[in-house]
């Protein structure tokens, strides 16, 4: 009877020793997917222009076709649009809105408050609020004159951190009440200091975020 070796007749590792066996591979879990080669689209516009001109081709050569038929054809062409183009809708009204405010923003240079129609900016400076004096030339009717200025001394000069010349929340309302004892109280001077001692100024120190710097 031959008697077998103790040995592994494959890699000659005794029997006490463990024979290495070779290494399995195992799918890696967490390993990232190789990524997608995405094909670039063509621009929206020549995407658009495709689009309407395979519609027009449409509603032309097959309407004596499909007869009554054909709006039902369009109306199908243009949910297909809608599905075609989703990615570029959804694009498209973040863009509108920030347009939108970036217009607003800049042709005001920051926020504003709205008085009847007139666009007024309020500066919140080391807790004083000032007025920016061309907003209020808008309102103010006759116009300030510059001897109006000079007797408000202080409180009318430029705003801090700005190019912008303004009134103080004090001289502002000094000057209106002035206006207002000497030209027997027009009825616009006292709605507009009614919303300034009212809503304007204690919202923008209530929200300092609301102040045009």
């Amino acid at each position: 009877m031959i008697k077998q070796s103790a040995s592994c007749m494959m890699c000659g590792f005794g029997a006490a020793q463990r024979c290495p066996r070779p290494a399995k591979s195992r799918p890696r879990l967490f390993e990232k997917p190789p990524p997608r080669q995405v094909c670039a689209m063509p621009p929206l516009s020549i995407r658009l222009v495709c689009y309407f001109t395979l519609g027009l081709l449409i509603a032309t050569t097959f309407s004596g076709f499909f007869g009554a038929a054909l709006p039902l054809v369009l109306t199908l062409w243009c949910v297909g649009g809608c599905f075609h183009f989703a990615r570029d809708i959804i694009h498209i009204i973040p863009a509108i809105r920030y347009a939108a405010r970036r217009s607003a923003s800049e042709k005001w240079n920051g926020r504003y408050y709205a008085y009847y129609g007139s666009q007024i900016r309020l500066c919140l400076v080391e807790d004083m609020v000032w007025i920016v004096e061309e907003d209020v030339r808008a309102i103010m009717a006759p116009a300030v004159s510059g001897r109006e200025q000079r007797l408000l001394g202080t409180d009318y000069a430029r705003i801090a951190g700005t190019a912008l010349h303004g009134y103080s929340e004090q001289g502002l309302l000094r000057l209106i009440e002035v206006r207002l004892m000497r030209r027997g109280g027009e009825a616009d001077m006292k709605k507009f200091i009614v919303w300034l001692q009212n809503e304007a100024l204690p919202n923008v120190k209530r929200v300092p975020t609301s102040s045009a710097i």
